[in-house]
C-alpha cells in the first residue's frame, strides 16, 4: 500500500510496538484463560517484528521480555497498548498512555456499561473521553482484540501462523476465537480478525471500511449482536459488497437472544424482518450459525457462483432422493426435470433397473463399474442440459469406502475436481457418512481434509449446501443489479 495513502487504520494492524499492561510474571495463563500473558505468546508465536513491552508494577522480566512499571517508562514510541487489568485502575493507565502519545489502546478489561450498571457505564464514558482528547482510538472494551498473522497480532499461541484472504469482524471474542479454530480445519485461513466488544468507540463499520481497500482481504465475515450506528453499517455495506462478498451472521433475532445481547456487549438488538430486509438490499450474504458462515466463504472462495438455482441432485437412493428434493425445494431451489435428450443418454449407460435418470439422479451405482467415464459422461450431460444450473452431489462416505477403499480417497477427490472442470457449473459436494458411527466420523473428516488439500468445497450436510446454494444466487443477482464496486 502507498504510504501516503495509508488507511488510518493501518498501523492498529502492524504496529512497530506494543505494550501490554497486566502481564505477569507468574507465567502461563496467570490465572485465566486469557490474558496479557497469552497475547505476548500470540505474538511472540507470529514472530512480531517490533518490540514487545511487558507492564507490571514489580516484575523485572515477563516471558523472557524485559518488564516496565508504566507505560510512561518506557523507553521507546509505543503504537499499541493492551489493558489487560481491573476496571479501577483503566483510568490511571490510560492517563500513562495520554502521556505517552500513543496512537491505540485495546480493553481486553470488562466490566463497563454490558454490566447494566450506571457507574462502570460512567467510567467507560470517561475512558472515552479520555482517549478521545488524546486522539487515541480505542477497541472494546470487553473483548479479544486483534488476530493479525502477517502483523504479528493475535490474543492466543494457538492460531494459525500462516495468513490467507478473509477477514473477520466480530463483536463477540468467544465466537471470534471459536471460529478462527473452526474455519481452520476447513482450510480457511485469515488476513485479520477483530473483536470489538462494546465498540464504545471504534465501531464496526469503521473496521468493515479498513477490510475494504485491504489488498490482503478478499472475503469478509461478520458476526453483530446489535449496531450503534446502523446506517453507518450498512452504508459501507453496500460500498463493499460490489467488489468483496460480505458475510453476516447476527446475533440476538429472538427476543431472549437480544437480552443476552445487550448484557454480552451494551448492544440493542433490531427487528429481524427489518434487519433481513436491510441486508438483501445492501447485497449481505446472511447466514445463522458460525459452521454456516465458514462454509459460505468456503464456497466464495473455491466455487464458481451459479448462474441460477435449477439443481441436479446425485446420489440420494430412494427415500433419500425424495426427501433431498423437499430440501432442495424448501431452501428455494429448483429440481427441475431434465430435458428428453439429456435422460435418454444417461439411460444408454445406466441400467434401468433400481435406478432412475431422471431428476433426482439414482445412478450412484453406474460409477462403480466403469466409474469415471460414466461419471464424466453425465457431467457433460449436464454441462448441455439448459436446464441445469448446479449439481448436489451427496457423497455417501461409508459406501464409498466399502467399494473403492480408503486407498482411493485421493483418486475419488481427483475425479469430483474434473467432473466440475467436464460440467463447467459448480457442484456442491456434501460429505454424508452414512450409518458408520465413530469410524463414518473418521473416514469423513479424511475426506473432508482431501478436499480441503485440493482446494474445494465441501458441505456437512444436504440442507446446508442448499441454503448456501440460494445465498450465493442471491448475491449474483445482486452483482448483476449493481455492477463492479470499489
Amino acid at each position: 500500500m502507498n504510504e501516503t495513502m495509508k488507511h488510518p487504520l493501518e498501523t492498529l494492524f502492524y504496529p512497530k510496538n506494543i505494550a501490554v499492561v497486566g502481564a505477569s510474571p507468574r507465567g502461563g495463563l496467570a490465572g485465566g484463560r486469557w490474558g496479557g500473558n497469552t497475547y505476548i505468546e500470540g505474538s511472540i508465536k507470529l514472530h512480531f517484528t517490533g518490540k514487545i513491552f511487558p507492564v507490571h508494577p514489580t516484575a523485572e522480566n515477563i516471558l523472557g521480555l524485559t518488564a516496565y512499571k508504566s507505560v510512561r517508562d518506557i523507553p521507546a514510541d509505543v503504537d499499541l497498548v493492551i489493558f489487560s487489568v481491573p476496571f479501577k485502575v483503566v483510568l490511571e493507565v490510560m492517563a500513562d498512555c495520554v502521556a505517552k502519545g500513543v496512537k491505540y489502546v485495546h480493553l481486553f478489561t470488562a466490566g463497563f456499561s454490558e454490566t447494566g450498571r450506571e457507574d462502570l457505564a460512567r467510567i467507560e464514558k470517561d475512558l472515552i473521553q479520555m482517549a478521545r482528547r488524546a486522539g487515541i482510538r480505542v477497541i472494546g472494551p470487553n473483548c479479544m482484540g486483534l488476530y493479525c498473522p502477517e502483523g504479528g497480532l493475535a490474543w492466543t499461541n494457538e492460531f494459525p501462523s500462516t495468513p490467507g484472504p478473509v477477514g473477520i469482524v466480530s463483536q463477540s471474542g468467544q465466537l471470534a476465537g471459536h471460529f478462527i479454530s473452526m474455519a481452520a480445519a476447513k482450510g480457511l485461513r485469515f488476513s485479520k480478525v477483530i473483536s470489538y466488544g462494546n465498540a464504545s468507540d471504534l465501531q464496526n463499520h469503521e473496521f468493515l471500511d479498513y477490510l475494504a481497500q485491504d489488498d490482503k482481504t478478499k472475503y469478509i465475515g461478520t458476526y453483530v449482536e446489535g449496531l450503534k450506528d446502523g446506517r453507518a453499517f450498512f452504508e459501507q455495506a453496500r460500498k463493499i459488497t460490489p467488489a468483496k462478498p460480505l458475510v453476516v451472521y447476527k446475533g440476538g433475532t429472538t427476543e431472549g437472544g437480544s437480552r443476552a445481547a445487550q448484557s454480552h456487549t451494551a448492544s440493542l438488538a433490531g427487528s429481524p424482518k427489518i434487519w433481513k430486509a436491510l441486508c438483501r438490499q445492501a447485497g449481505l450474504i446472511t447466514v445463522h450459525s458460525l459452521e454456516d458462515m465458514a462454509v459460505t466463504l468456503t464456497a466464495l472462495m473455491r466455487l464458481p457462483l451459479p448462474s441460477g438455482r435449477n439443481v441436479a441432485v446425485l446420489g440420494g437412493a430412494g427415500g433419500g432422493s425424495v426427501t433431498m428434493t423437499d430440501m432442495a425445494e424448501e431452501a428455494g431451489l429448483l429440481v427441475p426435470h431434465l430435458t428428453d435428450k439429456t435422460i435418454q443418454a444417461i439411460e444408454e449407460f445406466v441400467p434401468v433397473q433400481g435406478s432412475s435418470a431422471k431428476n433426482p439422479l439414482d445412478i450412484m451405482g453406474a460409477f462403480f463399474g466403469r466409474g469415471p467415464e460414466n461419471l464424466m459422461r453425465l457431467m457433460e450431460l449436464l454441462r448441455d442440459d439448459p436446464n441445469i444450473d448446479a449439481l448436489i452431489f451427496n457423497q455417501s462416505v461409508d459406501i464409498i469406502m466399502r467399494v473403492v477403499g480408503r486407498s482411493m480417497m485421493d483418486a475419488f477427490v481427483r475425479l469430483t475436481m474434473d467432473s466440475m472442470k467436464r460440467m463447467g457449473k459448480p457442484i456442491y459436494v456434501v460429505l454424508d457418512k452414512g450409518r458408520g458411527g465413530i469410524e463414518g466420523d473418521i473416514l469423513r473428516q479424511e475426506m473432508e481434509d482431501r478436499y480441503n488439500m485440493a482446494g474445494f468445497a465441501t458441505f456437512d450436510t444436504f440442507r446446508q449446501a442448499a441454503g448456501v446454494l440460494v445465498e450465493l444466487d442471491q448475491y449474483r443477482q445482486y452483482l448483476e443489479t449493481r455492477g463492479p464496486g470499489l
